[in-house]
């Protein structure tokens, strides 16, 4: 009788974990898809790396990709922040 409640008990045990584990995957699997998402909507370039025909087709695939698109150019040396360009002012 003790051995056929431990064996239920022990089995129980198991679904219960099981079920955990697999709530605990679709949570996490849920959190990395927004992670994915959000890198995604973000995109930084180093001017210093792209010759100008380069950092053209960057801007023309960002307005093709994205529905809205901001430019901030950030100046390193003086720590002045700012040009911000909107995505329909860019040719």
């Amino acid at each position: 009788m003790a051995e056929g409640i431990l064996t239920i008990t022990v089995f129980c045990m198991f679904g219960l974990g099981f079920y955990i584990a697999n709530k605990a995957d679709q949570f996490w699997g849920e959190i990395q898809e927004n992670t994915e998402e959000k890198q995604h909507l973000s995109k930084i370039l180093f001017l210093n790396t792209l010759s100008d025909e380069e950092l053209l087709r960057e801007i023309h695939e960002c307005k093709i990709e994205y529905k809205e698109a901001e430019i901030i150019i950030f100046d390193a040396q003086s720590r002045d922040e700012k040009k911000d360009f909107d995505h329909n002012t860019v040719a």
